[in-house]
């Protein structure tokens, strides 16, 4: 059987190969471990993810993508070891991730870190999460069982032609996999330090030949961490979630896919109030939503495809200062043709924001405290076929219109050329936009500098998009197929950015006020270099590595008065590292180890290095067993510390052991 298996799977297509497999871990009886040993072999080497659809909404393989493409494949999810999307996006080159305290992570590609970091579009299935309070990701509220992801693709650099505004430094897409590739029942769970439970319960079926669904729930509860002085920060989580998906496929030419996800919970935060009498606080957080999803995938009597996507998101934030309630409705059409040598994407879609929010202090409060933000957009991307296909001209433009600055226009175009199979060279210029969020424009919030002086932070109507214009040149070398090499250089100019301005201060017999305006008098410049190898040394060990240079410098606009307009500069690393290596021991053992080194950062934030290690058993195909040790190098250390304008106090990461079960049958 065996040998059998071995020979059919090399002489498979990588679909055909995908699916022997999921059937060989769905058949294979409890003690086949010589099959195993072949199927976890060539998980490594075949079944690594190849393709990616996030550079051009349709399905390509990566060596023909004129982006800053990683992806991270299901094997590689299974084997990292963490417990959470955030952290496993350490691994991705030119991916600024941080953790500023338990439970809240400053996630950013290309600079601009931050807590809300403003300028990185991150989605799920296509569903977009950047929230537009506050220009960001709720990090913990993505909190997806890891078992059912299907792949993580990261574009590094702007993404905005097909995936509009926000889209300017980085595009984030979790695919999850299908019903079919998720049958019967699996139970995951686990301890650790830093979560001493956590479970996942998920159950696949078939109601006919091509109708498959899943349903899952998870759950988990993670610890306190504590301040460099020893003192329990207060920021712990209790969250839990569940979802479905159901895949209907009446023929090889038509798929409807419905997906929901409801998540409940709470958390603390340790909160700098800039009050002196308080300067530190606890807030306690509670939030609940859900999401539901459909999308329409249809291949039409000339061979072009249509999708239709749609999905509506609503979700409450409730603490000490705001409850915030938002409601999202998002509907895309997208329309793929071949003529001649050109193969064009084209769409439209349309996004409506609801928000209330209702303040319980006077400190913080939004005017108006309800808005309805309404968003248009029109795309088209032209992928022109030249000299026999060894050279390709991308280029197009998603037009969009929002309710803040009107008409947005973000172009892009790109050529790529493959002199030979072993390579691959691209290049690429575009512009992208963050447009303003209802923090730019409604804020209004109070805080004390001292005993009789107080600033008070204020939104503006004129308040306009930043913008970027970014320049990139890609190499990829592919000498054999046990070896990978990407390369890419950057440089962007980014115009518009926010800055708080000081205003005359107001001032009475028994205090000082002094008003601060958000406006857009700020401008910069970032570049760097990111490369990421991939190397199978042997049939039982492969290794990755990818090192990031990054540099930054921002500017003061004439007429600026924002001392802290460059605060920005110090919030990214210069040098960033990491080293991951996988090994197929005997006796169906894994070990795998991953060294990450981040250089300091400008804003008191010391470099650090990270060695996480895990040791993994698989007697056969329905039982797994994982021990591990992370952050192995330090008892703890800090990795993020918000500008003074960020209410949240960052606590240090700490060394975390833990023990997991998965079961399937």
């Amino acid at each position: 059987m065996t040998e059998i298996m071995a020979k059919t799977l090399k002489s498979a297509s990588k679909t055909q190969r995908v699916a022997l497999f999921c059937i060989a871990w769905a058949t294979a009886p409890v003690g086949a471990d010589d099959t195993l040993s072949q199927l976890k072999a060539l998980s490594l080497q075949e079944l690594s993810a190849t393709t990616v659809s996030i550079a051009s909404k349709n399905q390509q393989p990566i060596s023909e993508t004129p982006s800053a493409v990683f992806v991270i494949s299901h094997e590689e999810i299974r084997r990292s070891g963490m417990q959470s999307i955030p952290e496993m996006l350490r691994k991705v080159p030119g991916l600024e991730v941080a953790r500023a305290d338990a439970n809240q992570w400053a996630i950013s590609s290309r600079g601009f870190n931050g807590i809300f970091a403003n300028k990185l579009l991150v989605m799920l299935d296509g569903r977009t999460v950047y929230d537009p309070l506050n220009s960001g990701v709720y990090w913990n509220e993505q909190d997806y069982p890891l078992e059912d992801i299907e792949r993580i693709e990261v574009i590094r650099g702007p993404g905005a032609t097909l995936w509009g505004s926000n889209a300017v430094n980085g595009v984030i897409n979790i695919v999850t996999r299908s019903a079919q590739e998720s049958q019967g029942v699996l139970l995951s769970g686990g301890t650790s330090k830093e979560e001493p439970g956590f479970g996942t319960f998920r159950y696949g079926g078939q109601l006919s030949p091509d109708l498959n669904y899943r349903v899952y729930g998870k759950y988990n509860h993670r610890e306190d961490f504590h301040f460099g002085n020893g003192e329990k920060a207060n920021d712990s989580l209790d969250m839990g979630r569940a979802g479905f998906r159901s895949d209907w496929t009446p023929n090889a030419r038509k798929n409807l896919i419905v997906q929901g996800d409801y998540f409940n919970g709470e958390m603390q935060q340790s909160i700098n109030s800039l009050d002196p009498l308080t300067p530190i606080s606890t807030d306690n957080t509670k939030k609940y939503g859900g999401n539901l999803l459909l999308r329409w995938l249809q291949t039409l009597e000339d061979d072009s495809r249509l999708q239709i996507r749609s999905y509506v998101d609503h979700a409450v934030r409730n603490n000490s200062l705001l409850d915030y309630r938002r409601s999202t409705f998002d509907l895309d059409l997208q329309h793929d043709f071949s003529w001649r040598a050109h193969n064009v994407t084209w769409g439209a879609g349309y996004r409506f924001n609801s928000d209330q929010l209702e303040q319980k202090q006077v400190l913080l409060r939004f005017d108006p405290a309800q808005r309805d933000v309404h968003l248009f957009n029109v795309f088209a991307q032209d992928e022109w076929r030249l000299l026999a296909d060894e050279l390709r001209l991308i280029y197009g433009s998603k037009v969009e219109h929002n309710d803040f600055t009107g008409f947005e226009i973000q172009p892009s175009a790109r050529v790529l050329w493959l002199p030979h199979r072993q390579h691959s060279l691209w290049g690429a210029v575009s512009r992208a936009v963050r447009v303003p969020a209802r923090v730019d424009h409604d804020v209004n919030v109070l805080f004390k500098l001292g005993p009789n002086t107080t600033a008070n932070v204020l939104g503006d109507d004129n308040f306009d998009s930043e913008s970027a214009v970014s320049y990139e040149l890609g190499y990829r070398f592919f000498p054999s197929d046990v070896f990978n090499l990407d390369t890419t250089l950057f440089y962007s100019d980014y115009d518009r950015l926010s800055t708080t301005e000081p205003q005359t201060p107001l001032v009475n017999s028994q205090s000082v006020t002094i008003p601060f305006l958000i406006a857009n008098k700020a401008n910069g410049e970032a570049y760097g270099w990111e490369t990421a190898l991939n190397w199978r040394v042997s049939e039982r060990w492969r290794v990755q590595g990818s090192y990031s240079l990054f540099a930054v410098a921002l500017h003061q606009r004439d007429g600026s008065l924002d001392s802290a307009a460059t605060v920005a500069e110090g919030n990214s690393a210069r040098n960033r590292f990491n080293l991951g290596s996988y090994f197929n021991l005997p006796y169906q053992l894994e070990f795998d180890a991953h060294w990450y080194y981040t250089d300091r950062l400008i804003n008191q934030v010391p470099a650090y290095h990270r060695l996480d290690l895990r040791l993994g058993w698989q007697p056969n195909l329905h039982f797994e067993l994982a021990v591990g040790a992370q952050n192995l190098l330090d008892d703890r250390h800090l990795e993020f510390s918000p500008n003074l304008d960020n209410a949240v106090i960052s606590s240090e990461i700490e060394r975390n052991y833990y023990l997991k079960a998965t079961v399937r049958y």
